[in-house]
């Protein structure tokens, strides 16, 4: 029998060997003509002389302990009930009030069992529902009556015996050797679901096990970097500091050191960006088929009616027509319940599609320091325009005219500005995923595990020998002519001037001069 799962008679059947043996001394006291066509039994009334049901003593304890076991059933449906709605609702908000409920039933079914101890067993020895045999051979099986007495076997009489059941002698040879028994050690054996044979501790045990992620600091690289990084090793022992794309990556031991950290850096003026945890960070949705110029206040209304938590919403734009799109980007917090808001159809009585934020393939640019891999939501780091790299956001730069001859403020050249993606300094994100066939034929890949097939029915035409042979010398008369220019880089200049020349005697001259270079 199982804690927390009794049955609903283990309790009530603990004493039926003193009821089997008491049994005999109940019978004896009945006198056969009083007790004629009375069943004391199967939950029968019996009545006197004039006709009026009486219910006896034994009885009227009978029906307590049925309706003692009555309760613990009802109370073990709704435990049953409770453990299910946890498994079903966990990390809900309703778990905490389930786990309560649970708690208080359980107190409740301990309570009725004590009862049952006190009252003992059915007191009526042939009742249908307490006493049956295979029901006690049960309970005697589990244990149950280890602290009562139970009745003996009959023991056969002599006549029974037959000449098998007598005691022979066997010959040494056929005789079995005495074989000492040896205590076996029971073999260990591990069930991984073992956990779960008890759900309130359980449950207990995740709430306080839980792995509570810390958030990284991202350090600026900065002349006096090393001195940071002593005065944290130092005060936080625990810390880890590693490298990572221009910046330190600081992970804390908890959450109390991380914020010490944090004092720390602004104490000393440093600039950091903070790392968002994965819990935190804000889901990303795209509402489409609305109007172009529809309120975004009705939208966060109508969101925030179905209990959704906006954070941000923004239209999007078509920057080359300096137009509004009908999409709408929202940015929600984590809730229990953010995860159905891709089952929304309608908004403000609009059929709309909502769907996953696609995110280009390029890298993330900080509207606030004008540097990569971080939002200005987390960034810690000093303002910087990209127009005029002041000390002030890009947004609040008194130029709002389009600059003719823009410098970089990553790589100082002159041409672009620095979200430009060609710029040297601009991150490049490498995409792995294979091109497709249409980007094959575009760029004239050649296809690759595709042997060159011969056609039968329209062979290659035959290569004339003749035609063959004179393109042969003439590609090796153009040969030999490149390799005397190459040798006497001014004879096109002197063939010129041999045109010219009049006499034999000004050509010669000039011959010469090819051999004196």
């Amino acid at each position: 029998m199982e804690e927390g799962r009794r049955s609903r008679s283990s309790l009530s059947s603990i004493a039926s060997s003193q009821r089997t043996l008491s049994a005999d001394s109940r019978s004896s006291r009945r006198n056969s003509g009083s007790e004629t066509g009375e069943q004391h039994g199967n939950f029968t009334d019996s009545r006197t002389d004039n006709g009026n049901p009486t219910t006896s003593p034994e009885q009227k304890f009978c029906i307590y302990i049925s309706k003692l076991e009555d309760s613990i059933d009802d109370s073990q449906t709704k435990a049953d009930e409770y453990r299910k709605a946890i498994k079903e609702n966990r990390g809900n908000s309703l778990t905490k009030h389930n786990k309560d409920c649970l708690q208080q039933v359980l107190r409740m079914i301990a309570e009725t069992e004590k009862h049952m101890l006190k009252a003992g067993p059915c007191p009526i020895p042939d009742c249908s529902r307490h006493h049956s045999t295979e029901r006690d051979v049960e309970m005697a099986e589990a244990g149950l009556y280890a602290n009562y007495p139970l009745p003996k076997s009959p023991t056969p009489s002599p006549t029974n015996l037959t000449a098998l059941d007598e005691f022979r002698q066997v010959p040494p040879k056929k005789a079995a050797r005495i074989q000492i028994e040896k205590p076996n050690s029971p073999i260990k054996t591990n069930n991984r679901f073992e956990n779960l044979m008890d759900i309130s501790e359980n449950l207990n045990a995740e709430d306080t096990q839980a792995k509570i992620s810390v958030p990284d600091i991202n350090l600026k690289l900065t002349d006096d970097y090393n001195l940071t990084i002593q005065e944290i090793a130092r005060n936080f022992p625990a810390t880890i500091c590693k490298y990572q794309r221009g910046y330190i990556r600081i992970s804390p031991h908890s959450l109390e050191d991380r914020d010490k950290i944090i004092e720390t850096l602004d104490k000393n003026e440093k600039e950091y960006v903070l790392s968002e945890p994965p819990e935190s960070r804000p889901i990303k949705i795209v509402i489409k088929n609305l109007p172009p110029d529809h309120s975004k206040e009705r939208i966060v209304r109508d969101l925030e009616e179905n209990k959704y938590k906006v954070i941000r919403i923004n239209q999007l734009r078509n920057f080359r027509l300096k137009t509004l799109l009908p999409i709408f980007l929202v940015e929600l917090a984590k809730t229990p319940n953010s995860n159905n808001i891709f089952q929304v159809e309608k908004i403000n009585n609009f059929s709309v599609k909502i769907e996953h934020y696609r995110k280009k393939q390029r890298a993330t640019m900080c509207y606030r320091c004008s540097d990569f891999y971080h939002s200005a939501r987390n960034c810690k780091c000093k303002p910087r325009c990209i127009k005029c790299n002041g000390t002030h956001e890009t947004r609040s730069c008194s130029i709002k005219s389009k600059i003719d001859n823009p410098v970089c403020i990553n790589c100082n050249e002159s041409g672009h500005l620095a979200s430009w993606k060609g710029c040297p300094k601009y991150p490049v994100i490498k995409n792995n995923t294979p091109p497709t066939y249409a980007q094959k034929l575009k760029s004239n890949l050649p296809k690759t595990n595709n042997s060159p097939t011969t056609n039968i029915n329209n062979p290659s035409p035959q290569i004339d020998t003749d035609s063959y042979e004179k393109f042969e010398k003439n590609m090796n008369a153009i040969r030999i002519i490149n390799e005397a220019f190459n040798r006497f880089p001014n004879l096109i200049e002197i063939s010129e001037k041999i045109k010219i020349a009049k006499t034999d005697l000004e050509i010669v001259s000039l011959l010469l001069k090819i051999f004196k270079h």
